[in-house]
């Protein structure tokens, strides 16, 4: 498992990734769609008073929850591993869907509110991946853990 980073320069959490070939872990920042980091990030540990809380599912400020999982998600992205690591962070509307356990309502949340604008093909292309983690995350049995 990787360890948690997030940035030194904007105090977001930042995602894990292992290159095939290399072996190596890489951190980056979130891929939001509309977003353009001005900066490189800069790994550390996590800093409880510095990090910028973000709900995992739709990126929204001021998560109130979190859940983790009985099983560990991963999921491959072109030549690199995406580890997602626990626990997950929820703000209030996303985690009655994660209570209710329905995927296809955290699903439409997350394309209305994630950052961006896209065209047809990008938001069909969008939906396609957010329901892929989405349903692994719900077949994981994920269970409220709160923060």
């Amino acid at each position: 498992m990787f360890e948690p980073r997030m940035c030194d320069t904007c105090c977001i959490p930042l995602d894990p990734f292992m290159l095939f070939i290399s072996r190596e872990v890489e951190y980056r920042h979130p891929a939001w769609v509309g977003v353009e980091w001005d900066h490189v990030p800069v790994p550390v540990p996590p800093d409880p008073g510095r990090l910028r809380g973000v709900c995992d599912f739709c990126s929204s400020d001021h998560p109130v929850t979190a859940f983790e999982t009985e099983k560990m998600i991963v999921m491959f992205d072109g030549l690199s591993i995406h580890e997602f690591s626990e626990p997950w962070s929820a703000c209030r509307r996303c985690a009655v869907h994660i209570r209710r356990r329905s995927p296809h309502l955290l699903i439409e949340r997350a394309l209305q509110v994630i950052p961006g604008t896209l065209n047809q093909p990008d938001r069909w292309a969008r939906r396609t991946r957010i329901k892929a983690l989405f349903m692994n995350f719900f077949k994981a049995k994920p269970e409220e853990v709160g923060l």
